[in-house]
């Protein structure tokens, strides 16, 4: 007993004084570890929040990047729809002429033929039917088939192959229509006394 050199009543109260500091050791640990689940959950809690509104915010930008994309992808679709209208629009405004592909085919098909007399009339005062008439007037010359020139209608409309219905007429209109040449027939013409054929160029029709 002498190594310790205390005696009976301070042992007594180094105990006492043990005994509570556990107690209260022990009473802060159950604070401690009381607290540390309790502040657990609620920094858990405030976790998931921030998850589910990054989520949110995640879908909401998801659905604008759709709509975005179905914005654009809807606007692309009307301006193709504008500039197909656009471009029908210039085909109708357009002048008339006998394309490069016309032409090779009516001079393949009609060189050599023999289908008489020929008169390409146009309106003279109408520069979209004089022009016409001149693209058809080199095809004809490239084919080998001469045509007279009459420019004095002053009413005229759409492209008219007129005369007899004599076997040339019936092959000239059949190159024209495989050419693809809109035009349309009759018996009548006032060239030859009504007997020769007349290719009529009058005024473009109207578009609409």
């Amino acid at each position: 007993m002498d190594i310790f050199n205390i005696s009976e009543g301070a042992a007594n109260t180094i105990h006492s004084w043990a005994n509570i500091f556990l107690i209260v050791g022990g009473a802060l640990v159950l604070i401690g570890t009381a607290a540390s689940f309790w502040s657990g959950g609620v920094r858990e809690s405030y976790s998931n929040e921030r998850i589910s509104q990054n989520k949110k915010e995640a879908e909401t930008a998801k659905e604008g990047a759709a709509k975005a994309n179905s914005l654009t992808a809807q606007l692309r679709v009307e301006a193709e729809t504008a500039k197909l209208e656009q471009e029908r629009l210039k085909q109708l405004m357009a002048w008339r002429r006998v394309s490069q592909d016309q032409h090779e085919l009516l001079v393949q098909n009609l060189t050599g033929i023999a289908i008489g007399e020929l008169w390409l009339s146009f309106v003279g005062n109408d520069p979209e039917s004089n022009q016409y008439r001149n693209d058809f007037h080199k095809t004809f010359t490239d084919s080998g088939i001469e045509t007279k020139y009459f420019s004095g209608y002053q009413v005229a409309v759409g492209l008219t192959l007129g005369g007899p219905n004599t076997d040339g007429k019936r092959l000239l209109a059949s190159v024209l229509q495989k050419a693809g040449i809109v035009f349309q027939t009759t018996e009548e013409t006032k060239m030859g006394k009504g007997k020769e054929l007349e290719l009529l160029v009058g005024t473009k029709p109207p578009p609409f």
